[in-house]
C-alpha cells in the first residue's frame, strides 16, 4: 500500500498567525535563559532583565510593567502619537521605555516590527504642567476606550511629583484610574474629574428619540440622555457627534470650558479609526480640536458633524 501523504494536513503545527503577527508576539515573550544558555539581546527578556537591574524591580512587577508598556505603545500606534503630542506615560513605564530607547542598536528596529514607524519621546514633555495635565487625561480616556477595566493600578500609576507647580497640578492627576468610571453595560468611562468630564452613548438614525430629564449629565444610564440646560460657568454640557454617512448619533458630556480633542480623541478610539481620517465640523467650520464648547458658544444638545475621509 503506498503510503499516505500528510503534508497538507498537519493540525498541530498550523498557526492563525501571520509571518509578521508570530515574530510580533515573538518579540513580546519573556524566556529568561538558564545559567549554560546565552542571554537574548532583542526582545523583552533584555529589556525585563534591564528594569530589574537599573530600576529595582521584581520579576513578577516587571512583567506587569512590560504588559502596561505594550498597552501604552500600542494606544500611541493607533492614535498616531509618533511625537508625544497626545498621551504621557505613567511612572514605571516610563522608566521602561527610557531604558529600551538606550538600547540604540535595537530600538528603532523594535519599533518597526512593533508599530510600523519609530516612536519619539520628549524627555523635556514633563516641563509643561499645563500640556502635560491634557496628555495625561487624553491617556487615562484613551485607556478605557480601547482596554476597559483591564488595568494594573500600580503600573498605571502617574505619580504626585510630576509637576512641581501645586497651582497647575490637577486633583486628578493624584488619583489612579479607578475614579474613572465604566459602566456594566461597558460605555465609554466618565473621567468626573475636573475638567475633563467625559461621557457618551449612541442612538441610531437622524430621527432617534432620546428622553429627557435626567438629574445630571455626568451619570447617564443607557436608556436617558441629559437634559437640556442653558450652559454657564464651567458646568457639564452635552454635545452629539453625528455621523454623515449613517446619520448615527453619539451623545457625550463634557465641562463647558474642556477642550473638544478628548472628546474627538474617545470618538476615533471607539470606532477604531485614525483621528486623522475624520474632519469635525460645527455650522460649517472645520474644528482642530483645540476649541471648547465656550469659544465655540455651543448651546447645550448641540450637533457637530462627522465626515470621513475616504481617501485615507
Amino acid at each position: 500500500m503506498a503510503a499516505v501523504d500528510t503534508a497538507f494536513w498537519q493540525p498541530e503545527t498550523r498557526s492563525s498567525k501571520t509571518g509578521k503577527e508570530a515574530k510580533i508576539e515573538s518579540w513580546w515573550e519573556v524566556r529568561r535563559a538558564g545559567p549554560a544558555e546565552p542571554a537574548p539581546i532583542r526582545g523583552a527578556t533584555p529589556l525585563i532583565e534591564r528594569c530589574m537591574r537599573v530600576h529595582g524591580f521584581s520579576e513578577d512587577f516587571a512583567k506587569r510593567v512590560l504588559k502596561g508598556y505594550r498597552q501604552f505603545m500600542e494606544l500611541k500606534s493607533v492614535m498616531n502619537d509618533w511625537q508625544e503630542l497626545k498621551l504621557a506615560p505613567s511612572v514605571s513605564i516610563n522608566q521602561m521605555w527610557e531604558l529600551h530607547l538606550l538600547d540604540n542598536l535595537n530600538y528603532t528596529e523594535d519599533c518597526l516590527l512593533l508599530f510600523g514607524r519609530v516612536i519619539g519621546h520628549n524627555p523635556d514633555g514633563i516641563l509643561d504642567g499645563v500640556a502635560l495635565r491634557e496628555r495625561i487625561t487624553t491617556t487615562q480616556i484613551a485607556f478605557q476606550a480601547r482596554y476597559g477595566d483591564d488595568l494594573d493600578q500600580e503600573v498605571w500609576d502617574f505619580g504626585d511629583d510630576w509637576n512641581k507647580d501645586s497651582m497647575a497640578k490637577p486633583n486628578l492627576l493624584n488619583k489612579k484610574f479607578d475614579s474613572l468610571d465604566v459602566t456594566s453595560r461597558g460605555r465609554l468611562p466618565v473621567a468626573n474629574r475636573g475638567d475633563a468630564d467625559v461621557d457618551v452613548n449612541t442612538s441610531r438614525g437622524r430621527g432617534a428619540s432620546i428622553p429627557r430629564g435626567a438629574t445630571s449629565p455626568r451619570r447617564v444610564n443607557a436608556s436617558k440622555a441629559p437634559s437640556a440646560a442653558s450652559p454657564g460657568g464651567n458646568e457639564p454640557i452635552t454635545i452629539f457627534l453625528r455621523d454623515q454617512n449613517t446619520s448615527e448619533e453619539t451623545y457625550f458630556s463634557l465641562r463647558y470650558k474642556s477642550t473638544l480633542r478628548i472628546v474627538f480623541t474617545v470618538f476615533a478610539e471607539r470606532r477604531g479609526l485614525n483621528q486623522d481620517s475624520l474632519k469635525f465640523t460645527y455650522n460649517g467650520q472645520q474644528l482642530t480640536g483645540y476649541e471648547t464648547p465656550h469659544s465655540l458658544a455651543l448651546d447645550d444638545r448641540a450637533r457637530i458633524d462627522v465626515h470621513f475621509d475616504q481617501r485615507r
